[in-house]
């Protein structure tokens, strides 16, 4: 954490979790084709929408904002190496 200069919430939000782009309420399995690695910051974001977006949907929109240097709030300090 002191390499980049993360609090401790902020290496919270950006710990690697399961993401299940079916959902298991909605019939997705614990399968290798339905999950992927996504930070706790992306994959709670998603889910406190009413209306979640379908996974292509969402991972368009994480590009968009990719793109436009506005997904993060977290800025990170470039460690050595």
């Amino acid at each position: 954490m002191e390499r980049f200069a993360l609090s401790l919430r902020a290496a919270w939000e950006l710990r690697c979790t399961a993401e299940h782009l079916k959902a298991r309420r909605d019939g997705g399995r614990d399968i290798a084709g339905n999950i992927v690695a996504a930070c706790q910051f992306c994959n709670g974001i998603r889910h406190r929408k009413k209306r979640p977006k379908d996974a292509a949907s969402y991972a368009n929109f994480v590009r968009s904002r990719l793109e436009q240097g506005r997904w993060h709030p977290f800025r990170l300090k470039h460690g050595p190496g």
